[in-house]
């Protein structure tokens, strides 16, 4: 991972990782208080209704208790009975009397039964009830006592009659023998409506035995029982729940998530832009030194950087300018140390090349004198046997300067468009006529690439002469085998040549050294040991390359790199700037 995403990611995480844990913690703390706010409201509600239905169980139970005291309409009531005067008429005018009385006492159930026969009197709440027989009633009301209890009735409000649970509450009113039974009370359903009044978000729920919330009821927390109501022989008959209307608390979190949300959005795209700046302020002056790192790693120690950048920055750019100065002088005198080497070298191979010939002709030029003095009689032959000698030693000589020549004096390269196969073709045609087996695999669409035909031609005569020289030493004129391989290459684009041989080969520790002037592995006076170094100054010249390898074919490999780009601009600075020439005129 790169030093910026590095920093972008250390700041980020400082910025939400701390920011996210607040968050939690305030969102939970939030959450929390708000639930433990429901409870408490829950509670308080719960406590309330069931204040309020107790509240209002005893004032019905007053006010039925009321009508069974001496009371106008029960005591005229049980007079008309005692007296024999209740008839149709009188049952009238007390149904139309009794939804009065019901509507005063605030009632929405009441009940006059004659407890003798359980014959109706009248019924409030449903006058057409009024004659009919309901024993069970007044079984109802005994069994239950004074205590509340609820039983199904039938009512007409508003001109429709439906089925309903009543809590009720039932008294004996005694006179004369005659005893008429009240019973009086609310509906179950309206009980829950006046406590939902004062709920606010809980609301009141009333349920059958089994305690089962409606579909339309709230969900969202553990609803509370509130009160249990009762048939009067004690079975259960309704379930009053209280349940939470939550939909406030979970919009409130929504909310809260919501906030928290866009807070960690923006804290993260406030980090993120801290984090470019700071990441540009730390990586910018590192790209830039490491971009003038590359080209001093490329050779151009004229790189400098300047104090352009903060302290401590500015400080490592004066140390790395310090540094390529001081790069750039240790250069300057290793180059100086080099050319002094390399020439040393040279001139200990040229006199060692030099040596050799000069031998041969101070001997036939010593023979010669003797064989003068001497008036030998075969000195006409000496005198051109020796001459012979001494002529082809000069010649030797005369090759050693010239190559040397070519070599120190090498022209720079003049790149043009050339297409390798036909420097190729042109190679192998200088050797047609003769023994020597060339083979050529051309893949035939090779791009061309910029070079200096000349040049090029020069590298490819001294690897095909060097391999044809090996194969011929070991096979013979006949069984010498050279192969020459084109490939394209993509890193950098170019061609690869590879010259290939069935000779013996090149030992490894000699791979080293070959391309060193006059170093050379043929016998003495077959070669100069500068084909090779030739080969490899114009191939770096070039922008390129030259490996040694083994040869598929069982001898050694030459692997030539020439880039598509050609000649780099450096290879202007030739080394012919430098050479010193061989024969200075006076």
């Amino acid at each position: 991972m790169r030093l910026r995403n590095q920093i972008l990611l250390i700041v980020a995480l400082l910025a939400v990782v701390p920011g996210a844990i607040m968050g939690y913690v305030a969102f939970a703390q939030l959450r929390d208080s708000a639930e433990e706010q429901y409870d408490r409201q829950l509670d308080a509600s719960v406590r309330a209704a069931q204040r309020r239905v107790r509240e209002r169980a005893e004032h019905d139970r007053r006010a039925v208790d009321r009508l069974c005291e001496p009371d106008f309409v029960v005591d005229r009531l049980l007079l008309d009975l005692a007296a024999d005067r209740f008839g149709p008429a009188r049952q009238n005018d007390l149904v139309e009397e009794l939804p009065a009385v019901m509507g005063s006492l605030g009632l929405d159930v009441l009940t006059l039964v004659d407890a003798r026969d359980g014959r109706v009197l009248a019924a409030a709440h449903y006058p057409g009830r009024a004659g009919a027989v309901d024993r069970e009633l007044v079984a109802d009301a005994e069994r239950a006592g004074e205590a509340p209890f609820v039983r199904e009735v039938r009512a007409r409000t508003q001109g429709e009659t439906r089925e309903a649970q009543a809590f009720l509450s039932a008294c004996v009113a005694e006179r004369d023998g005659v005893r008429v039974l009240v019973a009086g009370g609310r509906f179950l359903d309206s009980v829950a409506r006046d406590l939902a009044t004062d709920a606010g978000s809980v609301r009141m729920v009333l349920t059958g035995p089994d305690g089962a919330l409606p579909p339309d009821a709230p969900s969202g927390r553990e609803p509370r029982d509130v009160q249990r109501f009762t048939h009067a022989d004690g079975s259960p008959a309704a379930l009053l729940r209280a349940a939470v209307d939550d939909r406030d608390l979970v919009e409130r979190q929504r909310e809260l998530t919501r906030t928290f949300l866009w807070i960690g959005a923006a804290a993260l795209a406030a980090s993120l832009l801290i984090g470019v700046a700071l990441s540009l302020s730390v990586t910018r002056p590192l790209s830039t030194l490491e971009d003038a790192a590359n080209r001093v790693g490329g050779g151009d120690l004229e790189s400098t950087l300047g104090a352009r950048a903060s302290v401590e920055v500015g400080s490592a750019f004066r140390a790395f300018d310090k540094m390529t100065r001081d790069l750039r002088r240790t250069q300057e005198k290793l180059l100086r140390a080099e050319r002094i080497a390399a020439w040393r070298d040279i001139a200990r191979s040229i006199a060692h090349e030099i040596k050799n010939p000069l031998s041969p002709i101070q001997v036939s030029i010593e023979t010669m004198q003797k064989t003068y003095r001497k008036k030998h009689p075969d000195f006409d032959e000496i005198f051109w046997e020796s001459t012979d000698t001494i002529l082809e030693e000069v010649e030797r000589l005369r090759r050693i300067v010239t190559e040397f020549s070519h070599f120190a004096r090498m022209p720079r390269p003049r790149p043009e468009e050339v297409a390798i196969g036909d420097v190729v073709g042109h190679v192998v045609g200088l050797h047609q006529g003769g023994d020597l087996q060339i083979d050529v695999i051309d893949p035939g669409d090779l791009a061309p690439i910029r070079a200096d035909r000349e040049q090029l031609t020069q590298v490819l005569v001294n690897l095909v002469q060097n391999a044809a020289d090996a194969a011929v030493a070991v096979h013979g004129a006949h069984g010498a085998r050279v192969r020459i391989v084109l490939e394209p290459c993509d890193a950098p684009p170019g061609v690869r040549v590879r010259v290939q041989d069935n000779g013996p080969g090149i030992p490894a520790e000699d791979r080293l050294r070959v391309f060193e002037p006059y170093f050379t592995t043929k016998a003495e006076g077959k070669g100069t040991g500068l084909g090779l170094a030739i080969v490899h100054r114009i191939a770096s010249e070039h922008g390129g390359s030259v490996e040694i390898g083994d040869s598929p074919l069982g001898g050694a490999e030459m692997t030539v790199l020439l880039p598509e780009s050609g000649p780099p601009p450096e290879a202007d600075i030739s080394l012919t700037d430098t050479a010193v020439p061989l024969v200075q005129k006076r």
